[in-house]
C-alpha cells in the first residue's frame, strides 16, 4: 500500500508542473493520495489554495488525457490489452 502512495504516474509531468506553479508537486500529489484536504495541504506546505486547485485540475486533465488515449489504443487494436 505504501508503494502505491509513493508512486506518481508517468503521465503527470512533475517538472513542468513544478516549474509552472513553483511548488514541489510530488509531496502534494502524495498528500492528495493519502486523503488530505486542500486546506490542510495549504496550511502545512504554505501553498496558496487557488494554486492547489489549479494544480489539481492540471493533474486531472493529464489523467483524463491518458485514459482517453488508452481507450483509443484499445479501439484500434483490442489485442494490446
Amino acid at each position: 500500500m505504501k508503494n502505491l502512495l509513493k508512486r506518481i504516474p508517468d503521465y503527470v509531468d512533475e517538472k513542468t508542473l513544478a516549474k509552472k506553479y513553483k511548488v514541489k508537486v510530488g509531496p502534494i500529489i502524495r498528500a492528495w493520495k493519502s486523503g488530505r484536504s486542500d486546506q490542510v495541504i495549504s496550511n502545512s506546505m504554505g501553498v496558496d489554495i487557488w494554486k492547489l486547485q489549479q494544480l489539481r485540475m492540471d493533474v486531472q486533465k493529464a489523467h483524463f488525457r491518458y485514459r482517453l488515449q488508452k481507450q483509443e489504443d484499445v479501439k484500434r487494436d483490442p489485442q494490446l490489452y
